[in-house]
Parts: structure tokens; sequence; C-alpha cells
């Protein structure tokens, strides 16, 4: 007796809770969650490439791409806040990015670098932790928290070394 095995093929849908939840790759490529994928999808060819969610993943919570086109970050919520960066060509994980400094279970935003050698990603509740990472290392170079009080939250981060 054979076994079936599903795969995936198309994914309607766009989650829209997530931050900065479209991007473009190139011209043809835009780049969007949807349900716990991160979809690829070529303009011209119609043709849908997929990045599935981390294990024991509560849902993406924001996604940030590098400004070279190269690795897109992706957070989820779950126990534990994770970031994790994938390389965009071949479709696997780079890097995954956790601190014990952040006692969120989500970051509600992340920002890369313009040379896309740095990451900042705000924590939520209910430390509201930014964090500056030298992502290739996985290490944390810096950490503040940004809101000690409910009308101070902090929603969106960018980064601009000038």
């Amino acid at each position: 007796m054979s076994i079936a095995i599903a795969n995936l093929r198309h994914v309607f849908g766009l989650k829209g809770d997530v931050a900065n939840n479209v991007a473009f790759q190139d011209e043809q490529t835009i780049i969007y969650p949807s349900g716990s994928n991160c979809i690829l999808y070529n303009i011209e060819t119609k043709i849908q490439k997929f990045i599935s969610s981390v294990d024991k993943s509560a849902g993406m919570t924001a996604m940030a791409l590098t400004p070279n086109k190269r690795y897109v970050a992706v957070a989820e919520k779950g126990e534990k806040a994770t970031i994790t960066i994938y390389d965009l060509q071949t479709l696997r994980k780079k890097k995954v990015l956790t601190t014990t400094e952040v006692q969120s279970q989500q970051y509600v935003s992340l920002a890369f670098s313009p040379d896309s050698k740095y990451l900042v990603s705000q924590g939520a509740r209910p430390d509201w932790t930014l964090l500056y990472w030298a992502w290739e290392k996985s290490k944390p170079m810096a950490s503040i928290r940004t809101s000690t009080n409910v009308s101070n939250e902090v929603y969106q981060v960018r980064l601009n070394t000038l």
C-alpha cells in the first residue's frame, strides 16, 4: 500500500497582521506571508516558492528584506521570540536569532541596516526591548527598553547608519 504525500502547489491569501508584510525581491518577485508560509511569487511566471515557518511557531509577526535583497528575516512568536534569516537563493535557513535579553514572546518590527550587516528588532510586551544584532554572528550588540508604559509602546523600527 502506498502513502499519499501532500505537496504545496499554491497558497491564497495574505497574513495582514504581520509588520512589513509585502516586499519586492526584484522587479518580478513579491515576498509576503500567507498562513504559516512566506511566499515568493513571480508575477510574470505566476509561480510561487515557499518558505515554511519554524516548528512550534505560533505564527509570523514581522518580516524584513535586506537592502541587498539576498535575505529575508521572519519574526515568529512562541514560547520564546525567534527571528529566522532565510537565504532567498536557496530558500534555506541561514541563521536563527534568539536571546535571553527579551522577555516578550514576539517581535513587532524588524529592519536591516543599509549595508545588510545589522538588524534591529523591537520586542513586544512585557518589556518592549529593542535589540541591535550583528545577525551573521547571531549576537545582539546592544539592547534597550523602549517603553515602560502603555501610552508609549513602539510598533515600528527603522535603521539608518548615517
